[in-house]
């Protein structure tokens, strides 16, 4: 089986191109069954965050989709085409996708390094594509991997220290802008991971009054009471905008939820006091033009860079010891795949062997009917041929383990199956009995 990897970063595309190639997760669900339809001898996942969309697919080595035919599909599902687009996405295969899927799982390819949210989004990935029938033996393979990989990596290095989500980092920009919120009205958007995040500390900063809206009220209103704040209308969004101070906003929806009309309108019954607008969300959640609303500071998911550096720095002697348990998992997993591969050629070859063998028995039993010991010295004989079977074929076996996945194994299971017949109707047996 070959593992292929397409997909999109904060590294490789900037917010605007990776918010046109992400998928909601009802548009996830859809995906996979389209893409289990389109090659169902192939095994799908797709991890879809505010800062990456990758899929993660497991297909026999010569069949389809290629990496090119993938990269295309993601391309005509989200209506996009040409650079920067297909540009912005990456094409990685077999022990390199491992890799990347280790790194991931694990935080370190995360905008924030090391942050804690990522273990449950590769997690959540994996179960829908199980629940969509679009992941099986292979990938749940991967997936158990990468989710012990990133448990390894988090016991034995100091990879998850500091500050480790996004949303803790959308705080500490809060931060240095604002030093307290004392008399400030928040308004957040949204009741996701990232708000129930976000909402602790901007009330640990003494925000006077907090506002949750959502498309969902009882969500609302259930994320408004654990922080002691209020729950707002979503349909009268323009209004609570007139009456925040901050905004911060991580929903799912596809389009803005906010735009610049909305903002600009509330500015003027605001009078036009400053409106700090922070946007985590992939799709962005706000008009990119409701930044140049005078007195408006709208700053998006990849603005946080300069809190994030702090970060990486912190962390940049960790980086090397978590690199060596991934390479570590990742030798470990390509070796029982390659192993895999010639699994069936060596199972093939016993089981006609051992065939062959019976089939002399039978013959020798035949002959031996009238010996009073005849069964003792069946099973004798047995015991015999059978050891030497193993002991013939045992260094072959030895030899196509150990060379698993290389080319020379390749050639040798194929020759293997030539000269053995292994693939012939009966295991080639339609000529055993041409007697001397």
């Amino acid at each position: 089986m070959r593992i292929l990897c397409v997909g999109t970063n904060h590294k490789t595309a900037d917010v605007a191109v990776r918010e046109k190639l992400a998928f909601g997760a009802e548009q996830r669900d859809g995906a996979l069954r389209r893409l289990r339809a389109s090659w169902p001898d192939a095994e799908f996942a797709i991890l879809s965050t505010c800062n990456r969309m990758e899929i993660y697919l497991a297909r026999p080595v010569h069949g389809h989709p290629r990496a090119e035919e993938l990269r295309d599909w993601v391309l005509e599902q989200r209506g996009v085409s040409g650079s920067p687009y297909a540009e912005a996405l990456y094409m990685l295969s077999d022990a390199d996708a491992t890799s990347h899927l280790f790194a991931v799982a694990s935080g370190l390819d995360s905008l924030v390094p090391g942050e804690a949210q990522i273990v449950a989004q590769v997690k959540e990935a994996y179960t829908k594509a199980v629940e969509a029938g679009a992941a099986h033996v292979v990938l749940n393979e991967l997936f158990q991997a990468a989710l012990h990989v990133a448990k390894h990596i988090r016991t034995e290095t100091e990879i998850a220290m500091g500050k480790v989500s996004v949303a803790s980092l959308a705080m500490d920009f809060v931060r240095q802008l604002f030093d307290t919120l004392k008399g400030k009205c928040v308004l957040n958007v949204g009741a996701g991971k990232m708000n129930s995040l976000m909402l602790p500390r901007l009330r640990e900063m003494q925000a006077e009054r907090i506002v949750v809206v959502n498309r969902s009220r009882p969500a609302a209103e259930r994320l408004a009471g654990e922080i002691g704040g209020q729950a707002g209308d979503f349909d009268r969004l323009e209004d609570h905008l007139a009456e925040a101070d901050v905004v911060v906003t991580s929903t799912g929806s596809q389009v803005p939820v906010i735009t610049a009309q909305m903002v600009r309108f509330a500015q003027k019954r605001r009078d036009w006091r400053p409106l700090l607008i922070v946007d985590i969300a992939v799709p962005r959640d706000v008009e990119c033009d409701a930044g140049k609303v005078d007195n408006v500071f709208l700053y998006n998911i990849d603005d946080l860079d300069r809190i994030v550096q702090a970060n990486l720095d912190m962390r940049s002697g960790q980086h090397g010891a978590a690199q060596t348990i991934i390479t570590e998992h990742v030798d470990e997993l390509m070796g029982a795949l390659n192993v895999r591969k010639v699994a069936p050629t060596i199972e093939s070859l016993y089981k006609k062997m051992s065939l062959i063998a019976e089939q002399e028995l039978t013959d020798a039993r035949n002959k031996l009917s009238n010996h009073p010991d005849a069964e003792e010295d069946i099973e004798i004989l047995r015991r015999t041929l059978h050891r030497t079977i193993q002991r013939i074929l045992h260094p072959c076996t030895q030899h196509l383990r150990k060379s698993a996945g290389t080319d020379a194994a390749r050639a040798h299971v194929a020759t293997i199956r030539e000269l053995f017949e292994l693939d012939e109707p009966n295991g080639g047996d339609k000529g055993k009995k041409q007697k001397d």
